[in-house]
């Protein structure tokens, strides 16, 4: 079905392509080319020629003979009067059903030109979506980027301002231990002039810098000196082993562990400093 459509597709379209050609003159009958084709020369050449076939009795004048006779005029009038209009009348409705043929596949074809430009145009539209989702994915590596850099820096600084809490803590241990020693060095000191034997020393090392210049009073250097090693041997039996940590200084350390996790925006528990520690 489908070929023979194809088939008379293309023979509507050569046909509009092709010059409309003049109808072929119809030839009556043989006569014509014998030159008999008027009433005069056929009257008197049938008359002859019945009169044989009547007398000879070959055609026998009946009611059957007459009615085949009128049958016969009838369809050689319709054939001469109206074989033109019939032939008309079947070229016309040819053309007609030619021309709603064209019309029918024209409308197809223009329905199949929308339907490719619609394809047309959704290719179209899905190339620029890739570019769209191209563009979209570059920006968001981009913003990734941009976004991991930020994160960086924040922890970067982060880190960095703890670790200048820490430097800052560890230096006012540093100068709270220096403090202690020096005032423990000093309390020390000064309980053992309340001693006999160092007011002695101390007495003599005066009154012999006050007699001779040169000397030198060594006794609160020695006392100061033997404090100091006392102290670091002390320190020095200790390192490795655990010490125990004062109350007042273990809960002053967990204050400062709270309010360093409030500080850096951290809501979770906070562990506990523990009551021993390494040396």
């Amino acid at each position: 079905m489908l070929a023979a459509r194809r088939a008379a597709a293309g023979l509507a379209r050569a046909a509009r392509r092709a010059p409309a050609a003049a109808p072929a003159a119809r030839s009556l009958s043989v006569l014509k080319d014998l030159g008999l084709d008027k009433w005069q020369y056929q009257l008197p050449l049938g008359i002859w020629l019945a009169v044989p076939v009547i007398s000879n009795e070959v055609l026998m004048l009946s009611e059957e003979t007459q009615l085949v006779g009128v049958f016969a005029m009838f369809c050689g009038a319709s054939y001469v009067l109206g074989n033109q209009a019939v032939a008309d009348m079947l070229d016309a409705k040819g053309k007609a059903i030619i021309a709603q043929h064209n019309a029918l596949e024209d409308e197809a074809i223009a329905s199949i030109k929308e339907v490719v430009d619609a394809h047309a145009g959704r290719v179209a539209l899905l190339g620029e979506l890739k570019a769209i989702s191209g563009a979209q994915a570059e920006a968001l590596g981009l913003l990734k980027a941009a976004k991991t850099m930020e994160l960086q820096h924040a922890v970067r600084d982060s880190i960095v301002k703890k670790l200048d809490t820490l430097v800052a803590k560890d230096e006012l241990v540093t100068a709270g231990i220096q403090a202690k020693l020096v005032a423990d060095a000093a309390a020390a000191v000064t309980g053992q002039f309340a001693s006999p034997e160092v007011k002695t020393k101390a007495l003599t090392e005066a009154i012999d810098a006050l007699s001779s210049p040169d000397a030198k009073p060594a006794l609160v250097t020695d006392l100061f000196a033997a404090h100091f090693k006392a102290a670091a041997t002390s320190a020095a039996a200790k390192q490795g082993k655990e010490v125990e940590l004062p109350a007042a200084a273990l809960a002053e350390l967990n204050d400062e562990l709270a309010a360093l996790a409030k500080r850096d925006g951290y809501d979770g528990p906070v562990a506990k400093m523990p009551a021993k520690v390494a040396a």
